[in-house]
């Protein structure tokens, strides 16, 4: 029944109701109403591109606003209220996000539709402290849906969890599926890093930045590799270009972090200049007591 009234509602009545406009007040204003009509219609959809433009210039507080106005016009819309709670999450609203995506997944009719929702659901675990919860949606969720976001999602809460050997088994397969996505490979050299092996580590992080990547975690964790073999000009250019780029709440790691890195490396690198200093001085003075003897 509720069927039957929905399609009188979207296609019947206004169908009957063109047909009366085009036929009383003509091709003008038949068409006039046809207009009013599809932008009504679409409002929802209208909204929804308003709020991927904005978030494309760089305005995430607009684009969530857009988002919302799309929501309250077309509620029953999947799609957007996953994108919404997506947003939530990274802008640091989580528990609305959680709320946001149980909505979604429960409207979501098919489960294929459900599958990149469920990548969302388990980023909420994770902000959540559900680590193992997370892990393990995303162990179902990929056995149907391989894709390099399921792949990057999987791998970095392995590494959350700490298990390292089973992150870098699954790192490896990421790797083979789509060995130029960033996240991946980031994933996989901060595997690399926490395990000690320095020098895959700093293959994989000088392939990545051939990809420019755009997060933080990919300059910090070369930083870090860098800094292991002692070219702490290039790690300190590392940690400063990981603080211009945005921070967000689904980061894996915070500002204050990468400053504290920062430091370290600063700290390092004076001391370093201390004793190039040093030892330039040492050898200056035995060049002047061999020259007097």
């Amino acid at each position: 029944m509720n069927k039957i009234a929905a399609l009188l509602i979207r296609f019947v009545i206004p169908l009957a109701t063109l047909y009366l406009a085009f036929t009383y007040l003509g091709t003008a204003g038949g068409i006039i109403l046809t207009a009013i009509y599809l932008v009504i219609m679409n409002l929802s959809m209208i909204f929804n591109n308003l709020a991927t433009r904005a978030y494309r210039s760089g305005d995430h507080e607009k684009a969530l606003k857009r988002l919302e106005t799309a929501l309250k016009l077309g509620p029953k819309n999947y799609g957007i209220r996953g994108a919404y709670a997506w947003l939530l999450l990274k802008l640091g609203h989580t528990e609305e996000a959680d709320v946001q995506i149980n909505q979604t997944l429960s409207e979501a009719a098919r489960e294929d539709i459900k599958r990149p929702l469920y990548v969302t659901k388990a980023l909420v675990h994770w902000k959540k402290g559900e680590i193992d919860q997370a892990i393990t949606l995303m162990e179902k969720v990929i056995e149907n849906y391989k894709n390099s976001n399921a792949y990057g999602t999987l791998g970095f809460l392995y590494l959350e969890k700490g298990d390292l050997d089973r992150a870098l088994s699954f790192n490896l397969e990421a790797y083979d599926f789509n060995n130029t996505n960033a996240v991946i490979l980031d994933n996989l050299g901060c595997t690399r890093l926490l395990r000690g092996e320095y020098e895959e580590a700093r293959e994989i992080y000088e392939q990545l930045m051939n990809l420019r990547p755009s997060f933080p975690e990919a300059f910090h964790n070369y930083a870090r590799v860098l800094a292991h073999f002692g070219e702490l000009d290039q790690a300190l250019y590392m940690c400063r270009t990981a603080l211009t780029l945005s921070f967000w709440n689904t980061s894996t790691i915070t500002k204050e972090q990468v400053e504290n890195t920062l430091k370290e490396l600063e700290e390092a690198a004076e001391k370093k200049a201390s004793e190039s200093d040093q030892e330039e001085e040492y050898e200056e003075i035995k060049e002047t007591e061999s020259a007097d003897i």
